[in-house]
């Protein structure tokens, strides 16, 4: 009972930065890696940078909640990345066309127009056809996959996957047949599953050795320790796992040096696969309520945490890519490192890497680094096909993002105005609340 309700506790101080992440206590271990009790710390921040940002938004959406991962795929085949994303409690999934200068245009002819409460997506080329096909999964309704004709109009292929709410999938051949399965993670009690594809839009579920209890925010896939065949991680309820596969679509899980809280579902939204040190596996980085961002890197079967210059935080997305074309992988985080106040106070922040694991930050790029909505999902690809990786990140919230938590603020049960501080209008009723987000893209310009 009383680890109850210091459970209770913990996911009452964390419910504004987890929205939907605390669900109970269930034994484990201890991480290792520490609280976050502070903000980022200004002397490991780069003060100058040849990489800079700038919006590349026009024709995106706004005005709703975008819960969604975010997905990149050229669905038309003109060559330049199309963007997908989801809504949260607003209506379905979109598509839009990229034009490679910054302009975007729907192409959702065929999706779902109803309500739907956010999740992910992930493009493949599903029936072997030369054209993009799209997995959706919704926290709410389950998983979906829709056939492309190549032109923005897409046709229902979702026979055999499950209507259980799913808060992520993605693709892979985890049986070496030539044809794309799919893996999702399961918002409730149904952990993490594999469905066969046959090429066609049917799927059945296969395989063993992944979890079918308790529930995950995100999911990827990739070849982590070299073998050639697909493996799985994910952003689980008891934290980041993995699981290799045996190219038959079997898996065993591979988590021995990750993070295992006591308290699940601390570690949502965000997970990242990428070869960081040049050995040829795949290493991981994931997001957290607290300390923030993790990154670890594969070490003869075992996870080895490499997390130096990275700074506390709340974070959520997650991306590795090479931003600024050196070789070197980079590290791209959709948070907050305000660690006192709710609202406003979100960001995105790039880490360089060095090639071994270290990082330092770049808030000199033009990205912001506060006063936006919640961050959810991130996402990075090269849009303008100009070499230089660019980044979508999804933003939504109730909260308006001039709202702040604080003395000065004037919602219901606030604390009294410090010494010298505005005085609160009494008729205040509270922060402005609706629906505050946008999907928004920066194209990355890197000046030598």
């Amino acid at each position: 009972m009383m680890m109850e309700r210091n459970t209770q506790l913990l996911c009452a101080l964390l419910a504004t930065g987890l929205a939907m992440g605390c669900h109970r206590v269930s034994p484990g271990k201890t991480s290792t890696a520490g609280a976050a009790t502070s903000g980022a710390a200004a002397s490991n921040s780069a003060s100058s940078s040849p990489l800079h940002y700038e919006l590349a938004r026009d024709g995106l959406p706004s005005g709703k909640i975008f819960k969604s991962q975010i997905a990149f795929g050229d669905i038309n085949g003109d060559g330049f990345p199309d963007i997908g994303i989801m809504t949260r409690l607003a209506d379905g999934p979109y598509i839009y066309t990229g034009d490679g200068k910054g302009h975007w245009t729907d192409a959702s002819a065929g999706l779902p127009r109803e309500t739907f409460c956010g999740g992910g997506m992930e493009f493949g080329d599903v029936n072997k056809d030369g054209k993009m096909d799209v997995a959706i999964a919704d926290h709410c309704k389950g998983v979906f996959v829709f056939l492309g004709d190549g032109a923005g109009h897409w046709k229902s292929a979702s026979s055999g996957l499950p209507t259980i709410g799913s808060e992520d999938v993605a693709f892979g051949d985890f049986n070496n047949d030539g044809c794309l399965d799919v893996v999702i993670v399961a918002a409730s009690e149904e952990g993490v599953r594999t469905f066969k594809g046959d090429c066609k839009g049917t799927w059945r579920e296969f395989g063993q050795g992944l979890p079918k209890t308790e529930w995950g925010n995100a999911v990827t896939t990739g070849d982590i320790d070299g073998d050639g065949n697909i493996d799985i991680a994910a952003a689980y309820a008891a934290g980041p796992r993995v699981w290799l596969g045996d190219g038959k679509g079997n898996f065993r899980e591979a988590s021995e040096g990750l993070p295992a809280p006591e308290v699940h579902g601390l570690y949502m939204f965000g997970i990242a696969l990428a070869d960081v040190n040049g050995d040829g596996k795949l290493d991981l980085a994931a997001t957290s309520a607290v300390p923030g961002i993790e990154f670890f890197l594969w070490d003869n079967g075992k996870w080895k945490a490499s997390n130096n210059g990275l700074v506390p935080m709340n974070a959520l997305g997650v991306g590795l890519g090479d931003l600024d074309n050196d070789g070197k992988v980079d590290l791209v985080v959709a948070g907050k490192t305000n660690l006192q106040e709710i609202g406003g106070v979100y960001g995105v922040f790039p880490f360089m890497g060095d090639g071994q694991g270290n990082w330092k930050l770049n808030d000199a790029t033009g990205l912001p680094t506060t006063g936006r909505e919640r961050t959810w999902g991130l996402g990075l690809a090269d849009i303008d096909k100009d070499g230089v990786l660019d980044i979508g990140v999804a933003f939504g919230d109730v909260l308006s993002p001039t709202y702040r938590t604080g003395p000065t603020q004037p919602a219901d049960g606030a604390a009294k105005p410090a010494a010298g501080a505005p005085p609160v209008d009494p008729k205040s009723r509270g922060p402005e609340r609706g629906r505050f987000g946008e999907i928004d893209v920066w194209r990355g310009v890197l000046k030598r």
